[in-house]
């Protein structure tokens, strides 16, 4: 979860900082998504984790590399937006299927997060958030190929393999122990099928270093994979251009008080993207101007007009609405997928066909694209 910039380095010894430490507002929303895969995943964390927060610009403004749409939300019912010129939709498939399960989890425990990336290492990752500590636990199931880069330790030494016992007669290796020491108690991988390889992490399990041990193993051996079940999500968007490749989802559904979905595409790379975020709102408007033109906004733009009643902040390739059925409203394009988008009335018309579904998971849809 986590995508980031933050190009973190760890060593199975060593206490690994804890995702919660993250800023609030829009940080707190990403961290609860990606949550703990950063911390360990040091050489992944650029391409995994960068793309989640490489849409957030310099305080809050989402510039998307790989267009994403984001729906976090308090409460309400459903609220569609209409009215722009008509706009040719394409069809999509689910952006969001289940290729991994958690079969048991510790008391407190549930599955609240999954991640389906197709960048450079392509995976699926579900996570289990909460418990009185706010434990977390994350499983990953890689797409059939080879193994997954490890990643490094401090000072760039490789990461190396901690024997381990098979999970289900299957090949298995520590990457961290069971550590009751530190932030982060261990993370497991095994080759669940010829192929196959699946990562269990989990941070802030409590215990000695046999009862995590037991945990890490009960976790593991009930763990499902390619069930294929597609996974309803809080938002619909019509009117995205066709030609679009899918990036990253995710589904917040609960981790860290949140509930949120980011759904993401390109077109061939980040200068020709399109991004959709909307994000539960504290009931504030930004207050936040460039030093000067051109430079980077700090904080949540200040808004320069109104779109449909609602205080908007709008330039160039850049839209965000504030307090639209309890959300902020981020909506970015660039290069020829904005050249697609300005024919039918640009960003603002593509916030015009946003629907948000609300916290009530009867209305949401497995299809939130077009």
């Amino acid at each position: 979860m986590n995508d980031l910039d933050l190009v973190r380095t760890m060593r199975a010894d060593a206490p690994i900082p804890s995702q919660q430490r993250l800023d609030t507002g829009r940080e707190r929303l990403l961290a609860a998504i990606d949550s703990p895969s950063a911390a360990r995943r040091t050489a992944r964390a650029g391409r995994r984790l960068g793309g989640v927060r490489g849409m957030l610009l310099a305080g809050g403004v989402a510039v998307v590399a790989a267009g994403v749409a984001v729906a976090t939300q308090v409460g309400g019912s459903p609220i569609t937006l209409h009215s722009s010129p008509a706009a040719e939709s394409a069809k999509y498939a689910d952006p969001l299927v289940e290729r991994a399960a958690f079969g048991w989890l510790p008391d407190g425990l549930h599955a609240n997060g999954y991640v389906a990336d197709h960048q450079h290492e392509k995976f699926f990752q579900t996570t289990a958030q909460g418990g009185r500590r706010g434990a977390t636990v994350t499983l990953t199931a890689y797409e059939r190929g080879k193994e997954p880069f490890l990643g490094y330790l401090p000072g760039g030494v490789p990461a190396r393999r901690i024997p381990a016992r098979s999970v289900n007669g299957h090949h298995a290796y520590w990457v961290f122990e069971p550590d009751p020491s530190g932030q982060s108690s261990f993370q497991l991988r095994w080759q669940y099928a010829p192929g196959s390889w699946a990562d269990l992490q989990a941070d802030g399990l409590r215990g000695d270093r046999a009862e995590l041990t037991r945990t890490a193993y009960r976790i593991a051996a009930a763990a499902t994979f390619g069930s294929g079940r597609p996974i309803a999500m809080p938002l619909h968007v019509g009117g995205v251009p066709g030609g679009l490749s899918p990036d990253r989802t995710v589904l917040n559904n609960g981790a860290y008080g949140q509930v949120g979905a980011i759904v993401g595409y390109d077109a061939g790379g980040p200068s020709s993207s399109l991004g959709i975020s909307v994000t539960k709102s504290d009931g504030t408007i930004g207050t936040g101007v460039a030093d000067k033109p051109g430079a980077p906004i700090k904080g949540n733009p200040r808004p320069n007009t109104k779109l449909r009643g609602y205080p908007a902040y709008q330039a160039p390739g850049l839209l965000y609405v504030y307090g639209v059925n309890g959300f902020d409203v981020q909506i970015d394009a660039s290069g020829a997928v904005l050249a697609k988008v300005n024919k039918a009335g640009g960003i603002a018309g593509l916030f015009s066909r946003l629907t948000v579904l609300g916290t009530d998971q009867a209305n949401w849809t497995t299809n939130p694209i077009n």
